[in-house]
């Protein structure tokens, strides 16, 4: 069975779908669609045949890019509709811009969450109750094709050659423990202060002999297509001249996927990072403010998840997330071999 699934979300949303594909590809021919800015994500995933992609027309600023992403949306069009696809599966609850997709797909099927979905939707999931995981409602997907199974860990492939670029920038001559500091996040509710984030590098460097690996958003505040966090960056590593800090900035999704996928620990709020994170196998201390963790929490990793009473981060105190991230450090090195540490 030939099979499209349509993700067009974030970077997240698409890292939570990994384990549907993962379900899905044993026994059949997956392919994906999803746009220019998380397609990155699924690069050397065994169990995607084919990637479709196309540009989200505010992701372009000048009209003849616009015109040039219309132009390659045209071709990626003719693409899926000359596959031919047995099915086509919108990840998510149903909306008119997926399912266009998915209509365009001539797919004989069409799956995707909602009683309420248009008549072109075949096979109508139920809406998934309350504080049910994104991970465990992207398997509900299957039922239809009775390829359902209790969800794997998220699928996400660094390279060799890639770990070994981001081991250059690290360079951990003397072997010390890696802690992971991710200090971007688009809602303002998620952001914890930097102030935090410079007190806990402190703390966890008067712990124990460590490096800390400084991630985080590229790019400037006043970006009006992708707003960074340099200046933030900054502020941090000018505070944190007296301990070993590694600045690591990244210019893509796949270099963030590789130093992460070094570090023993992490420390981020929720978001893409996060599930990125996750993605590589890490321990992570998530902090939550206006997001449900029940929905979004870090998947089938070791981990240790702060909510704000108040839904924002701000309102997180040092002394929390550094106990949480000591007894979550404890906790895997009882689990982990000696010469994996």
């Amino acid at each position: 069975m030939k099979i499209l699934i349509i993700r067009r979300e974030n970077i997240g949303d698409l890292i939570l779908t990994t384990p549907l594909i993962s379900m899905l590809a044993k026994n059949h021919h997956v392919d994906m669609l999803v746009n220019s800015y998380n397609k990155q994500v699924l690069d050397g995933n065994p169990g995607v045949s084919k990637v479709h992609h196309y540009t989200k027309l505010h992701h372009e600023n000048s009209y003849t890019e616009k015109i040039k992403a219309i132009l390659r949306r045209i071709t990626t069009i003719l693409t899926i509709w000359r596959e031919g696809y047995d099915v086509a599966i919108v990840a998510g609850n149903w909306n008119k811009r997926p399912l266009q997709w998915a209509t365009l797909s001539r797919a004989k099927r069409i799956i995707a969450i909602g009683n309420d979905a248009p008549d072109s939707v075949t096979d109508k999931i139920p809406y998934m109750h309350d504080g049910m995981h994104m991970v465990e409602q992207m398997a509900e997907l299957a039922r239809p094709l009775n390829c359902h199974a209790i969800p794997g860990k998220l699928a996400l492939w660094v390279t060799k050659s890639e770990r070994e670029f981001a081991a250059h920038k690290i360079k951990n001559t003397y072997n010390f423990p890696l802690y992971g500091l991710q200090i971007s996040s688009r809602k303002e509710q998620q952001r914890w202060p930097v102030e935090n984030y410079i007190e806990i590098a402190h703390r966890l460097s008067r712990e124990e002999p460590c490096k800390i690996i400084l991630f985080w958003s590229p790019g400037s505040a006043d970006n009006q297509r992708h707003p960074g966090d340099d200046e933030k960056a900054q502020y941090i590593i000018n505070a944190c001249k007296d301990i070993i800090m590694v600045p690591f900035n990244t210019v893509n999704i796949r270099e963030l996927m590789a130093g992460m996928s070094l570090c023993n620990q992490i420390i981020t709020s929720d978001g893409g990072a996060l599930h990125i994170a996750a993605g590589v196998g890490k321990p992570v201390v998530a902090l939550f403010g206006n997001s449900d963790p029940l929905v979004w929490g870090p998947w089938k990793v070791p981990n240790r998840i702060i909510a704000s009473a108040d839904e924002d981060v701000a309102h997180i105190s040092t002394d929390e997330v550094y106990d949480n991230f000591m007894a979550l450090r404890k906790e895997v090195l009882i689990k982990i071999p000696k010469q994996s540490i």
